[in-house]
C-alpha cells in the first residue's frame, strides 16, 4: 500500500482517502521544501494541486500526484486513476490518521481510533458516501 502526504489545499481529499483505507499524513510545515523533506523522510507520495511542488518532486526523489480538479468527486476519480481503490475500508482516523479498531457491538458496525478515540459507524452518511463512490466507479468503467 502506498503512503501519502496531502498538501494544505487537499486536506478534505486526505480525509476521504483515509476512509478508503489509505495512510495519509498531513503536512508538518508550510513550505514546499518542508513537504518534500517530510515525504522523503516518511517514504510518502505527495498529493498536490500546486504545479510548482509537482515539478520539484522528481528532483527531490519524491513521488507525486498532481490533482487538477477542485470538486471532491473529481479528485477521487483522479486518485482512482492513480490506483487507489474506491471502496470504503476505514482503518485510519479521518482526524489524526491513527489506526481504527473494530468495536465489539451488536448491530451497526463501529470503529474507534486508537489514538484520539473518535468513534465511527455505518450511518446515513455512510450510504451517501457509498452512493458517491458507486457513481465514480461507474464513470471509471466508461473511460
Amino acid at each position: 500500500m502506498q503512503r501519502f502526504l496531502v498538501d494544505l489545499m487537499l486536506m478534505r481529499l486526505g480525509r476521504w482517502l483515509r476512509l478508503l483505507g489509505q495512510d495519509v499524513a498531513l503536512p508538518k510545515g508550510k513550505s514546499d521544501a518542508e513537504l518534500l523533506l517530510q515525504a522523503k523522510k516518511e517514504s510518502r507520495t505527495i498529493i498536490t494541486r500546486d504545479r510548482g511542488l509537482f515539478q520539484a518532486c522528481p528532483g527531490a526523489g519524491v513521488q507525486c500526484v498532481l490533482i487538477r480538479s477542485t470538486a471532491i468527486s473529481d479528485q477521487l476519480l483522479e486518485m482512482a486513476k492513480a490506483g487507489v481503490p474506491l471502496r470504503l475500508d476505514p482503518w485510519r482516523c479521518t482526524l489524526c490518521n491513527g489506526r481504527l479498531e473494530v468495536m465489539k457491538t451488536s448491530g451497526t458496525k463501529r470503529w474507534q481510533c486508537s489514538a484520539c478515540k473518535k468513534l465511527y459507524w455505518e450511518g446515513g452518511h455512510w450510504k451517501k458516501m457509498e452512493s458517491m463512490l458507486h457513481v465514480i466507479r461507474g464513470f471509471l468503467k466508461g473511460v
